[in-house]
């Protein structure tokens, strides 16, 4: 029997060794990603900051910012055959379905908060016009690039700043998938080096 639990042991340190090459292999190529993300995070940063330092630092701010807005990306998980969860980031296509599946955003502004100090009443009291078709044909749809809040001709520092984050949305989906790899490798090395010492202490 000794020479069967002797042919074991040798199959899990293969395997161990298997693990510890692909662990290493995925380490290397996340600390690669990382640095990838950071610079693309830097680049973003310093383009937006010249944005702000050419536009003025009115123009370029949170102020802008619509009030709905609707994501131009989703993350999709699914779970590999080893147990390590992958994130998919796709990109959403503006249409109908978006903004019916979209959550309803609840507008806060200076208008809304007058009516909160006059209190509900007050509020209920505050008709509001009947939308006619007139009225939905003349209102120019929303825009899903965010550019556009910011005005019509922005800079090119603005759009340099919009793609370095987008690249960066997408490399974090593969940053991420590749920890959760590197996580599930160590769960199984950790396993499989309690196996190997418990077949060592019964072949010793």
């Amino acid at each position: 029997m000794a020479p069967a639990k002797n042919e074991t042991v040798t199959a899990v340190s293969e395997e161990l060794d298997m693990l510890l090459l692909r662990l290493m292999d995925d380490l290397e190529t996340l600390k690669e990603k990382r640095e990838q993300l950071n610079g693309l995070i830097e680049k973003g940063w310093l383009c937006l900051s010249q944005s702000r330092y050419s536009m003025g630092n009115k123009f370029v701010t949170s102020l802008q910012y619509k009030q709905e807005m609707v994501p131009s990306v989703s993350v999709q998980d699914s779970m590999t055959e080893d147990g390590a969860t992958v994130f998919h980031v796709e990109k959403i296509e503006s249409g109908d379905k978006n903004k019916q599946d979209s959550p309803e955003i609840e507008e806060i502004g200076p208008a809304d908060q007058v009516l909160r100090h006059r209190g509900h009443k007050a509020a209920a009291e505050t008709p509001k016009p009947p939308k006619t078709e007139d009225d939905e044909k003349q209102r120019p749809s929303p825009s899903n690039d965010p550019l556009r809040w910011f005005g019509v001709l922005v800079p090119q520092s603005l759009r340099q700043a919009q793609s370095s984050f987008r690249q960066g949305i997408l490399l974090v989906g593969e940053v991420a998938s590749l920890q959760s790899s590197i996580e599930e490798t160590r769960t199984q090395y950790r396993a499989l080096l309690g196996k190997k010492k418990r077949l060592q202490a019964q072949s010793g």
